[in-house]
């Protein structure tokens, strides 16, 4: 299968807002996201960026839906002589506008194009999935700056906005988060809303149920065992 050009700003063919991929290499390889590990993808020589990956990798994060404050790429290097801080998320300096990928989204601003958002599983749980990686459809960058952050750098931020001009699908979570019976979209129908670690799993069992036929207990299963989530990914076991 060739592998389709992520360097489109927009959607890319084949891939509708809500599908869910198991991991990087599966967004990778599906063309939505360019790297399999950097957030940002693209540069300001692009016209802006590509894609983001929204998946708590900074603490400033601050996922409202439709609207997201997002930090930018880097963790700064600690002061000259100084001893880095220990943890491999811990922020040890200030950002700034230089680097690749947060030049690309300040150029965003600029070209006002659209900017594909993924989420992962590690985000605000109003919106996340429950596991793996989904597309949650075009985002525009309307503004960039630079604040101090809760580690006391300089951080770069940027502001995205769903794009309701394209008729987009509404947002794959539309929830409340206060109680077990609450209710969210999915590209499957709706479901009940599953609360804490035990809870996530069995969430997306029951999406992977509906879709393989697999019981409830094997998609349990496939999942807390790490392996391809079949129902949604677009890397299939068996590797088509």
């Amino acid at each position: 299968m060739v592998r389709p050009d992520p360097r489109i700003h927009g959607d890319i063919p084949g891939v509708p807002v809500g599908l869910m991929f198991a991991d990087r290499e599966d967004l990778y390889n599906a063309g939505v996201h360019g790297h399999k590990e950097a957030g940002i993808f693209g540069t300001k020589y692009d016209n802006g960026a590509y894609s983001i990956v929204l998946n708590q990798g900074y603490e400033d994060d601050d996922d409202r839906g439709d609207t997201i404050i997002y930090t930018g790429e880097g963790k700064g290097k600690p002061k000259e002589g100084q001893a880095p801080k220990p943890g491999s998320k811990t922020q040890q300096g200030p950002q700034d506008m230089k680097s690749s990928g947060n030049a690309a989204l300040e150029r965003s601003v600029k070209s006002g194009l659209g900017v594909r958002v993924i989420r992962g599983p590690d985000g605000n749980i109003k919106y996340c999935p429950a596991q793996g990686y989904r597309y949650d459809g075009l985002y525009i960058v309307t503004r960039a700056w630079m604040e101090e952050g809760k580690a006391g750098f300089k951080m770069c931020r940027f502001e995205l906005k769903r794009d309701d001009d394209l008729g987009q699908d509404p947002l794959p979570l539309h929830i409340s988060g206060t109680g077990s019976s609450d209710k969210y979209w999915s590209p499957d129908g709706t479901e009940a809303l599953a609360r804490g670690k035990e809870c996530r799993a069995v969430r997306a069992a029951m999406a992977a149920t509906q879709t393989t036929g697999r019981t409830t207990q094997q998609s349990i299963q496939e999942i807390t065992g790490h392996k391809k989530y079949v129902g949604h990914s677009f890397k299939r076991t068996g590797g088509a």
